[in-house]
């Protein structure tokens, strides 16, 4: 019952987010919505802001959860890392992640704590990648193996997103449609596994 209360006042909070601004919404409205008193939303979100990280991190885990089996797919490590970055694209590109960020980087200027949100996105993506970056690199060649040890890891799974996921997602949030940034996912992510795989093992991502 309590997961179904925080799924209701989640989703209320977030469509009247995305109508009006997180200054636009009222808890009282948010309490309407979702069916719940404005206690229990106290209770479990002290403040707005709060819910607005609450709803970050679902974004997160609903994208991470989209990809954390992609790189399975494939026998080389250009496909598996293909099939990695064109799954982590197919989910952010998905147009409510993208509405979400929008909202997001709108917000930022009036409410500054909102930047901890985007770090926080940001680290828990590297932090995936990161992981699966890891299970890929256990079978590679000696020549990738600096770049993905141990101690470089979170810094190449970083380099590997800012090359591969970075530029399309960044012109959707500028306001492309993302739906015209879809088609060229297999292309863009084709060129950018090429030229990581490229510079790891020429020793530039260290």
């Amino acid at each position: 019952m309590a997961a179904e209360v925080d799924e209701r006042i989640l989703n209320a909070a977030r469509e009247l987010f995305l109508a009006r601004g997180l200054a636009g919404v009222s808890v009282a409205e948010i309490a309407g919505l979702a069916h719940a008193s404005k206690g229990t939303i106290y209770a479990r979100f002290p403040t707005k802001e709060a819910l607005f990280t609450a709803i970050a991190i679902r974004t997160s885990e609903k994208v991470r959860h989209g990809f954390e089996n992609a790189s399975s797919l494939g026998d080389t490590i250009d496909e598996r890392l293909t099939a990695l970055a064109s799954e982590i694209l197919k989910h952010v590109l998905a147009t409510d992640s993208i509405d979400f960020m929008r909202l997001a980087a709108a917000e930022a200027r009036r409410f500054p704590d909102l930047a901890k949100v985007g770090r926080m996105m940001r680290e828990r993506g590297t932090h995936h990648a990161a992981t699966v970056l890891r299970d890929v690199a256990q079978s590679t060649q000696d020549r990738l193996r600096a770049a993905f040890a141990p101690e470089r890891l979170p810094r190449t799974a970083q380099f590997f997103l800012d090359l591969a996921v970075a530029p399309l997602l960044l012109r959707a949030v500028m306001g492309e449609d993302p739906k015209s940034l879809r088609p060229q996912i297999r292309t863009h992510v084709a060129e950018s596994v090429a030229f990581f795989l490229a510079a790891c093992r020429s020793g530039g991502a260290g």
